[in-house]
C-alpha cells in the first residue's frame, strides 16, 4: 500500500530535480545577453518616466489654458468688458440646460455688459403630444389645425415672427427678411407679438422668466433684443423636434438676430481639455448639422461647446458681428464651422 509519506518524497524530489534544471541551465546564459536584456529593461523604465512626465506637463498647461479661458469669460473679463454695451440678450432655451452652465453664461453675457438676460423657457408642452394641451393652446390662439404636429408647426412659425418682432433693428448691410407667408395667428406687430408670448407661457408651453414679465422692456423696449438659443443634447424632446425649427423660424423672420449654441455635456471635475465637442454628421447627435447649411447658415450664427469658456466668448462675438455688421457664420471646434471664434467688427 502507498501512503502519504511516499508521495511528499516523490513531489519534493521533483520540485529539487526542477531547481537543479534551472539552475544549471542559467549557468550557460552569455552575460553579455543578461547585461543587454537587463539594458532594455532599464531602457523602458526610462521612458515610461519620461512619458509620465510630458504627459504630466501637457495637462497642466491644458489646465492653465482652461483657468485662462475661464477668466476671459468670467465677470472681470478685459476681452468682454463692455463689448455689447447696453444690448439686450434674451436667452431661448430648452427645457434640458443644467443651471450651472446657464449661470456661467449669464455671467459672461454681464461681464459683456448684456446686464442679466431674460430666460424664454421652451417647455416639453411645445412638442404638442399631448391632445389636453394642444386642444387648449389652438383655442386660445384661435387656431383650426389637425393634430398634435400641426399646431407645432404652426406655434413654432408664429414665435418665430413674434421673437422677430420684437428683436432689433437689421444690421447694416444685414440680409432683408425674406417675403414669408402670413397665415392666421401668425403676430404682424409688437402688441400682437406679446400677446402671442403671453398665451404660450400661460398655457405652459414656454416660460417667460424676466421681472418685468412678458412686456416690451423685457425685450429691449424700442431698441430690441437679439437672441441666444442655447441646445441642450440632454433634452427630453429631440431638438429636430422644437429648439431646431424655432431657430429657423427666428431666423426667417428676422434674420442675423439669433446665435443658437449647442450646449454638450459637463467635463469631469479635474478634466482638463479645450477641444470636447463630438464631430459627426448625425442631427440627432449634433443638432447643428441641419442649421449649418443653407438657407438657415445664411441667416443665423451657430457656436458649438457653449459649455466651455471659449464657447461662451464666441456666443458673445457672434451676436456682437450679427448687430454691427449682419455677418453671420459657424464657429468652434465642431463639424462644418469656419472659424473658433467671429471676427469682431472693429469700434
Amino acid at each position: 500500500m502507498i501512503n502519504f509519506r511516499f508521495h511528499l518524497i516523490s513531489l519534493v524530489a521533483v520540485f529539487l530535480a526542477l531547481g537543479i534544471g534551472v539552475a544549471a541551465g542559467a549557468s550557460f546564459v552569455d552575460r553579455a545577453t543578461v547585461e543587454s536584456l537587463q539594458g532594455r529593461i532599464e531602457d523602458l523604465d526610462t521612458a515610461y518616466r519620461d512619458r509620465g512626465a510630458t504627459l504630466d506637463a501637457t495637462s497642466e498647461q491644458l489646465a492653465a489654458a482652461d483657468r485662462q479661458a475661464a477668466a476671459l469669460a468670467g465677470d472681470q473679463s478685459y476681452a468682454l468688458e463692455g463689448t455689447l454695451g447696453s444690448q439686450t440678450v434674451v436667452v431661448v432655451v430648452s427645457d434640458g440646460v443644467p443651471a450651472e452652465l446657464l449661470s456661467a453664461l449669464r455671467t459672461t453675457l454681464a461681464a459683456a455688459g448684456a446686464g442679466d438676460p431674460a430666460i424664454l423657457r421652451i417647455l416639453p408642452a411645445a412638442a404638442f403630444d399631448d391632445e389636453g394641451v394642444s386642444a387648449r393652446v389652438a383655442a386660445a390662439l384661435g387656431l383650426q389645425v389637425g393634430d398634435g404636429a400641426a399646431l407645432r408647426r404652426r406655434v413654432l412659425t408664429g414665435l418665430g415672427a413674434a421673437l422677430g418682432q420684437l428683436s432689433g433693428p437689421d444690421a447694416p448691410g444685414g440680409a432683408p427678411a425674406p417675403t414669408a407667408e402670413r397665415s392666421d395667428g401668425v403676430p404682424v406687430d409688437v402688441v400682437s407679438a406679446l400677446e402671442f408670448l403671453r398665451v404660450l407661457d400661460a398655457e405652459g408651453v414656454v416660460s417667460v422668466e424676466s421681472p418685468t414679465g412678458v412686456t416690451e422692456a423685457t425685450f429691449g423696449g424700442s431698441e430690441g433684443a437679439r437672441y441666444l438659443e442655447v441646445i441642450s443634447t440632454t433634452d427630453a424632446v429631440s431638438p429636430s423636434l422644437v429648439m431646431v425649427p424655432l431657430a429657423e423660424s427666428i431666423a426667417n423672420w428676422s434674420p442675423a438676430v439669433v446665435t443658437v449654441a449647442l450646449a454638450g455635456p459637463s467635463r469631469p471635475d479635474g478634466a482638463a481639455s479645450t477641444t470636447t465637442t463630438t464631430v459627426g454628421g448625425d442631427p440627432e447627435v449634433d443638432p447643428l448639422v441641419p442649421l449649418r447649411s443653407p438657407p438657415a447658415s445664411e441667416r443665423l450664427t451657430t457656436v458649438d461647446d457653449l459649455q466651455e469658456p471659449n464657447g461662451r466668448i464666441a456666443a458673445v462675438f457672434s451676436i456682437l458681428a450679427q448687430r454691427d455688421a449682419g455677418t453671420v457664420g459657424s464657429f468652434g471646434t465642431g463639424s462644418g464651422v469656419v472659424a473658433p471664434f467671429p471676427t469682431v467688427p472693429p469700434g
